[in-house]
């Protein structure tokens, strides 16, 4: 429904509940990687700093192209933010 409005969609990833890599990654295979990104968990209980990666590593594992895991964790969170005139990613060479 957010997706159909129009809206952006966040996954925040948790290592041990909630979202783990594998469950976000059905999320994105059912709904699609337009307008969806994911984040890593940093509040009351367990977080992973590395979750975001390590969502990557598994979508290649799970067959999907590095386009469609650059879209996730790095193009739709910089299109997200850019939609505020004060925020300017410029994109580095790899």
């Amino acid at each position: 429904m957010i997706l159909d409005k129009g809206f952006w969609a966040g996954i925040t990833l948790y290592p041990v509940s909630k979202t783990s890599p594998a469950r976000a990654i059905d999320m994105i295979e059912m709904y699609g990687s337009e307008r969806i990104c994911a984040n890593s968990a940093c509040d009351w209980g367990p977080s992973l700093p590395t979750a975001v990666p390590r969502l990557g590593l598994e979508m290649k594992h799970r067959g999907h192209t590095e386009d469609t895991v650059n879209r996730i964790i790095f193009e739709n969170p910089k299109r997200f933010l850019e939609q505020s005139p004060k925020c300017k990613i410029e994109n580095k060479q790899r």
